[in-house]
């Protein structure tokens, strides 16, 4: 969602400094899981609320309009995971003017693996009854791109125009409407 929908608003150094994590070994909520009582809970309390920080600032990543009409038009399912929370994730779709538009919408809430892992892709093609061969995965970080090949999908990686593509992705773009030519070619095969 962050980074994919929106533009990146997370600084993640930043983050991981409030919550005292100097650890860059294992992603944020893993290292704030492995944490015990108070220290566990001052960490989620932090996670939640730079989360909603983002939420509330987020802005459009280019093309995303017309990526959405093009998918509505075709009738193309649109799935959310994240590993943000389900809170974040609800504001930041009402604010973009898009709540409604994507189903199911999984969040670490879900009690799921996270990503990199694909089991929030696996559930969403077992909910969509889709084989990995119809699904394109589109993210704007590494765990998105392994997710989506773990799961057996295309995954297509967002550069925001500086990003190197991380191994494995199948496409790289740099704006949201280009998956529209993409997803065009994959659609019908």
């Amino acid at each position: 969602m962050d980074g994919t929908l929106t533009r990146p608003v997370l600084n993640f150094r930043e983050l991981r400094e409030k919550i005292g994590i100097s650890s860059r070994a294992k992603p944020i909520f893993e290292q704030i899981l492995e944490m015990q009582g108070p220290a566990q809970e001052r960490a989620l309390a932090i996670l939640e609320s730079e989360e909603m920080k983002a939420a509330e600032n987020s802005s459009p990543n280019p093309g995303l309009s017309e990526l959405l009409d093009f998918l509505d038009q075709g009738s193309i399912r649109k799935g959310i995971y994240t590993r943000n929370s389900r809170q974040a994730l609800e504001k930041t779709l009402s604010l973009l003017g898009v709540s409604g538009r994507f189903s199911p919408l999984l969040t670490r809430d879900h009690k799921l693996r996270l990503k990199p892992e694909p089991d929030m892709i696996l559930h969403i093609l077992s909910e969509w009854k889709l084989s990995p061969g119809e699904v394109l995965v589109v993210g704007d970080y590494d765990f998105d791109v392994m997710a989506g090949k773990s799961a057996g999908c295309a995954a297509v990686f967002l550069s925001h125009n500086h990003a190197p593509a991380p191994a494995g992705a199948d496409f790289v773009i740099e704006r949201l409407d280009q998956l529209i030519d993409i997803i065009g070619g994959h659609h019908e095969a």
